[in-house]
């Protein structure tokens, strides 16, 4: 993500013509590793006027921010997925779940990036997604968010808690396997099933 990050920040840093709006994922102030806004002021120490950081804590409603683009760049955040959803085009470089299902701009490569940006720079409304792409990803995002959850005894930010409540022993016994052994399944290689439900 770091390369991609740098990357593009040169790219901008040269279109004085374009806002770049860059949200710090909120989920920065409760996780490890390299920060957005100091990979991008590393690579651009005098940020120019027309790039913008928000950072992870400001009170700015990500959504507000959507409602405004004109495009969406995603590296996993599923902030994109929603993108498309409110008919903004999302050009998608991580490997996040959603690429590749029909509603992501994806491109393989940084030649390939790099040529759809300026593409949607000369000709943004030729980019923005139909109504069949609209749908597609309400009707993704419906399943990823109530169908495809499923229960897991351990969470990142109460894990001691959880694993005081739920141990090892106790998620292998018959309880532990009605109320984990489809998470557990599926983790290791069961296939979903993602046939509509009734």
């Amino acid at each position: 993500m770091t390369g991609w990050l740098q990357r593009t920040a040169r790219f901008f840093a040269g279109r004085p013509d374009v806002q770049l709006v860059a949200r710090i994922h909120p989920g920065e102030l409760i996780t490890k590793g390299p920060s957005v806004a100091n990979v991008v002021r590393s690579t651009l120490p005098e940020l120019p006027e027309h790039i913008h950081l928000v950072p992870a804590d400001a009170k700015i409603n990500t959504y507000d921010i959507v409602e405004i683009a004109d495009l969406g760049l995603v590296y996993t955040t599923t902030v994109g997925l929603e993108m498309v959803m409110s008919g903004v085009p999302v050009i998608a470089v991580g490997k996040t779940h959603y690429r590749g299902k029909g509603f992501t701009l994806d491109p393989d490569s940084w030649d390939s990036y790099f040529d759809l940006l300026s593409r949607f720079l000369a000709a943004p409304a030729q980019f923005t997604p139909d109504q069949k792409q609209v749908e597609l990803a309400w009707n993704y995002a419906y399943r990823f968010f109530f169908e495809y959850p499923h229960p897991f005894p351990w969470h990142i930010l109460h894990f001691w808690k959880d694993l005081d409540e739920w141990p090892l022993a106790r998620v292998l016994t018959g309880e532990g396997q009605a109320c984990y052994g489809q998470t557990f399944r599926y983790l290791t290689g069961e296939p979903i099933n993602w046939e509509p439900v009734a």
